[in-house]
């Protein structure tokens, strides 16, 4: 095996989480969220060693799982010959945010983007955090070229069937001029993301189109009913996060 080094650089806030159950419910003085300034009631948590009884964001110690990004990176046709450590996330790069959504998009006078939730918040990694990672690499393949190049692909075609589906939803030609304008942005920053050969998909709140790659049709076109979580800083779909690897592989 050979240990590859690497960087993770968020082009887009990205969203971990561990399953619904571990949210935390909080009490009349719980904080605000950093976005809409609500008083925050739920939290769902970014990962995080250890169990905790209660929210405590200032002594937790903030984790990507390595499982997640061996998924993101799709593994799958090399079996065990990938191992991913864990990357560890400062607490200063986790934020508390509301998430932020294109809702009733099939309503052309309704539609508008708007703080989805607003009592409810989540813990995310902010857009521009550079983080360092370490993984293992059978032997005889290639990262680059078997397995960053593999991932990359198959992220610039789910960010193709999202800029389909943004084209979609711009000839619905909202009477909202902020949302068709919103959506312009978007789409203008995603092809820009989708010409590089770095990017992979990492953590949720992405969208079904950045998620699953579908067939046919169903790419994006003829499509509003879809979901468009955007992290509102940079004006692009959650985790997006370039990958590049930092030195030459060691024989481990």
């Amino acid at each position: 095996m050979k240990k590859i080094s690497y960087e993770l650089n968020c082009q887009s806030s990205l969203v971990l989480s561990p399953r619904a159950g571990q949210a935390f419910y909080l009490d009349k003085d719980s904080p605000k969220a950093v976005s809409s300034g609500e008083r925050i009631r739920v939290v769902y948590p970014f990962y995080q060693y250890g169990e905790y009884e209660e929210y405590d964001p200032e002594n937790a110690e903030y984790y990507i799982p390595g499982s997640s990004i061996k998924g993101a990176l799709e593994p799958g046709v090399h079996g065990g010959k990938l191992m991913v450590d864990d990357v560890k996330v400062p607490g200063t790069c986790v934020i508390l945010q509301n998430l932020w959504k294109a809702q009733y998009l099939q309503e052309t006078a309704q539609a508008a983007f708007d703080w989805f939730f607003p009592n409810v918040g989540v813990e995310m990694v902010k857009a521009g955090t550079v983080l360092s990672g370490e993984l293992y690499l059978a032997d005889g393949l290639s990262f680059q070229q078997e397995i960053l190049e593999r991932a990359n692909q198959s992220a610039k075609k789910k960010m193709g069937q999202m800029c389909k589906y943004l084209e979609t939803l711009l000839r619905m030609n909202y009477k909202d001029e902020n949302l068709n304008q919103t959506l312009e942005t978007v789409r203008k920053r995603l092809q820009a993301q989708k010409k590089k050969n770095n990017v992979i998909l990492l953590g949720g709140y992405k969208g079904l189109l950045h998620s699953i790659l579908l067939e046919g049709k169903q790419r994006g076109e003829d499509c509003t009913n879809g979901s468009l979580f955007l992290d509102r800083e940079t004006g692009l779909p959650h985790g997006l996060v370039e990958l590049s690897v930092r030195g030459e592989p060691q024989i481990s």
